[in-house]
């Protein structure tokens, strides 16, 4: 099972360029799940114990506003990446996740890819890497859906660490 497994892990887009080590090694920590619509896939401050591969279907993603009640953020489709809560602590998903339609997807363990991703730092940072590009993606979909709506969307952080630091100002690593 494992291998056939790991036959589709190299053709979802998010890991089809991993070696086929890496993917069968993923593989040992994934399985196969099936979601009816209007099942909870996740439900937001609840552990981040898993991350999914979308293979088909329609999973919505939804945040509590106070005063609001559910609102939805963004579906995901075929092909899509979900959850990334799992590789930060403390391990808790800021969002809730409820299949719209049957959805086929491939979920893993978040333990031991942690544990996977510190014994082989190449596949931990090859993940990272990736998980980024998502995150990426995903936070300037937001912003284009915020404007779209005509929310005044600031070109920086209006708070913490990076408020106000523009990319010019963050020092290079010099690693001459």
């Amino acid at each position: 099972m494992t291998n056939n497994l790991a036959a589709e892990l190299a053709d979802h887009p998010f890991l089809s360029a991993f070696p086929p080590t890496w993917q069968h090694l993923l593989a040992n920590h994934a399985c196969r799940r099936e979601y009816t619509a209007g099942q909870v896939v996740f439900k937001e401050g609840d552990a981040a114990d898993r991350f999914i591969l979308i293979r088909d279907g329609l999973i919505t993603l939804s945040i509590e506003v106070a005063g609001r009640g559910r609102v939805d953020v963004e579906t995901l489709g075929a092909d899509a990446v979900l959850g990334w809560s799992w590789l930060f602590w403390p391990y808790k998903w800021h969002l809730g996740a409820v299949a719209v339609e049957r959805s086929n997807v491939i979920m893993f363990e978040a333990p031991p890819l942690r544990a996977l991703m510190a014994s082989d730092p190449a596949l931990g940072y090859e993940l990272m890497r990736r998980f980024a590009a998502v995150m990426l993606d995903r936070l300037q979909a937001t912003r284009l859906r915020l404007s779209e709506q005509g929310c005044d969307v600031p070109s920086a952080p209006v708070s913490g660490p990076w408020a106000g630091i523009t990319t010019d100002a963050v020092p290079l690593l010099d690693i001459r």
